[in-house]
């Protein structure tokens, strides 16, 4: 019969590599398959026509079937498929692009056959001595199953990136010695005509000096009484007319006084309209110099965070032969600017063959409607696991399965039957010592965060990524103070500087007793974010975490957004609407048991029958 197959398919082959078939049409390749097919059922040599010969062909009904039907009218059978595609679940799981399906790595394929492989390579280990009647066996330990304990999310981001850049400049100080020549002149007003100075030059004439700060009044002058300086005699009636003057200071010669203009009179022992020109002591004139720093100061990406002072001894300094005293001479100024450029750190993760891609999410801050600026992809990666961490496994006589020659053990695990009533018992236990009298509630949890910067080293949210602990030690670290909690958190968060609070929630986390509700923004730079939070509800115990996780899904009740959930627990009305017979407590077996100080169920057993022995190989059998 294998024969006949392959000489069939060499037809095929022969028929599909010929050059007239690369150049034949749907129809012709139709047509020649009916021609075929009609050709081979004539041929006795390859249907049955016995009871004999159909007992020998597996899933043979008989020499009509069914399907006959098609082979004359392939475009039925088209038609038929195409009408149960919709009802067929399988096609269904098979096309559409929603339906979630399972999805397996390389390695958790090769771990689901690695003990198989064990038991294969060293049989006599295993199955030596076993009796494969119907009378049964013993049981052997199998070897620890490889793997992992757990799953965690492993994020990491891509998008735009803010490099953080501090800038210093130098600001210091600009001193000089302003010498000055003091030009004094006298102007006089008119009461009758104010635009007249009589025998001196009118005060209007120095308007525009005095407006910009060249000239300024520096005291009035007795109007009749200093005429002398100009050459004139003062009229006896002079005073009666009220005509007044004042004393005008310039640190530059005036320019609004010309010849014949306002009547002005010169001086006679200078000859000029000033009556004195003397130069003044020397005055310091001091600027900051701050040019150094002007591209920061105009940057609006730069930030200006401070300066401290660079130069201060010796605090008095001669300038230009004057003594000038400062308390600080120089200083250095820091800017902390900002650069945005293109970034990814999700290569390690994407070449990871443990751990599968979940999701993206947009971790802008706030979002407008454009494009993310920075997503965050969410990985399911497989929790470190530690020796000893799973339960052991038997194999027994009659647990072994062949096909094709190709074996697999049937592994027995103890019935959770009564680890399931325990753990009920002890739920029930759980919320009355975790009542919240105040608010009628139990299981309530405390929020808790850690941050990590965008694309940044530090990471103060390492958690079950460094692999779980026990509750014990975990319990023991957190009840011996902060060099406790450092010496037991994972490594690098106390390199970090992570905070004591961080590094609580990263013990509390690996011990199982927290709900990872996921990441929001907590700093951002032009929309951009640059540091991110994970946030958590921590609980009492693993129990309570696990109650108010499948809790919530039984009461249709979800946790809220990362950035304000705060982990309020079960009502006494919702705690009442739970089926804890549904709920899968297998994460907390293990520690359960080892509390309660009961043996395992399969060493009980065990225990049982060598009793049960031992009194019939005492007492004998007979009755």
């Amino acid at each position: 019969m294998r024969g006949q197959v392959s000489c069939l398919g060499a037809a095929i082959l022969l028929a599909l590599g010929s050059p007239a078939a690369a150049q034949m049409t749907l129809d012709e390749a139709r047509q020649q398959g009916k021609d075929m097919g009609s050709e081979k059922r004539r041929d006795t040599t390859l249907v049955p026509s016995s009871d004999a010969q159909a007992a020998a062909v597996p899933g043979f009904s008989g020499t009509n079937l069914p399907e006959g039907s098609y082979f004359s009218d392939p475009e039925r059978l088209e038609a038929a498929a195409q009408a149960t595609k919709s009802s067929s679940q399988p096609y269904r799981i098979t096309t559409d692009a929603d339906h979630t399906r399972a999805t397996f790595s390389n390695s958790e394929v090769l771990t689901t056959t690695a003990r198989a492989t064990a038991v294969e390579n060293d049989p006599s280990t295993y199955l030596e001595g076993e009796d494969y009647s119907s009378n049964g066996g013993s049981c052997a330990p199998l070897p620890p199953a490889p793997g992992s304990t757990g799953y965690y999310e492993a994020t990491c981001n891509a998008g735009e990136k803010v490099d953080e850049e501090t800038r210093t400049c130098p600001v210091s100080l600009s001193v000089r010695a302003d010498r000055r020549t003091i030009y004094t002149y006298y102007a006089g007003r008119l009461r009758t005509n104010p635009q007249d100075g009589g025998p001196y030059p009118a005060r209007a004439a120095f308007d525009d000096e005095i407006g910009s700060g060249v000239c300024w009044e520096s005291r009035p002058i007795d109007y009749c009484g200093s005429m002398a300086a100009y050459g004139y005699t003062a009229a006896k009636d002079c005073r009666r007319l009220g005509h007044t003057a004042v004393e005008v200071k310039c640190s530059a010669e005036a320019q609004g006084i010309t010849p014949g203009f306002f009547h002005p009179g010169t001086v006679v022992s200078t000859g000029n309209y000033w009556l004195t020109k003397q130069d003044e002591p020397a005055v310091p004139v001091i600027t900051r110099n701050e040019g150094m720093c002007a591209g920061n100061a105009a940057d609006a990406n730069c930030t200006l965070q401070g300066e401290v002072c660079t130069s201060s001894d010796p605090v008095t300094r001669i300038v230009d032969g004057i003594a000038v005293t400062q308390p600080c001479w120089a200083w250095e100024r820091t800017y902390q600017c900002n650069r945005i450029s293109s970034a990814s750190d999700c290569g390690e993760l994407e070449t990871n063959r443990q751990c599968t891609y979940l999701r993206t999410e947009c971790l802008d801050e706030d979002p407008d409607g454009g494009a993310c600026k920075v997503t965050e992809k969410i990985y399911r990666c497989p929790t470190p696991s530690s020796p000893g961490e799973t339960a052991p496994q038997y194999i027994c006589g009659n647990d072994v399965y062949c096909i094709n020659g190709e074996c697999e053990p049937i592994v027995r695990e103890a019935s959770t039957e009564f680890k399931d009533a325990l753990v009920a018992l002890h739920s029930i236990d759980q919320a009355g010592s975790e009542f919240d009298e105040a608010n009628l509630t139990v299981f309530k949890g405390a929020r808790e965060t850690c941050h990590k910067p965008v694309f940044g080293l530090i990471n103060c949210c390492a958690g079950k990524s460094s692999g779980l602990l026990t509750a014990a030690a975990g319990i023991g670290a957190l009840a011996g103070g902060p060099t406790a909690i450092a010496a037991l958190a994972t490594p690098f968060l106390a390199l970090f500087a992570c905070s004591q609070s961080e590094m609580r929630l990263d013990i509390k986390d690996r011990m199982g007793f927290c709900h990872k509700l996921g990441t929001y923004c907590s700093s951002s730079f032009l929309g951009i974010c640059k540091t991110k939070r994970t946030a958590y509800c921590c609980f009492e115990s693993k129990l309570s975490r696990i109650l108010q996780e499948q809790g919530r899904i039984q009461l249709g009740k979800p946790w809220g957004a990362p950035k304000s959930e705060q982990c309020r627990g079960f009502t006494i009305e919702e705690f009442a609407r739970l089926d804890l017979s549904k709920m899968d407590f297998t994460e907390v077996y293990k520690e359960f048991m080892d509390a309660a100080k009961l043996p395992d169920e399969v060493e009980t057993m065990r225990q049982i029958q060598d009793k049960i022995n031992n009194y019939y190989e005492l007492h004998g059998t007979g009755g």
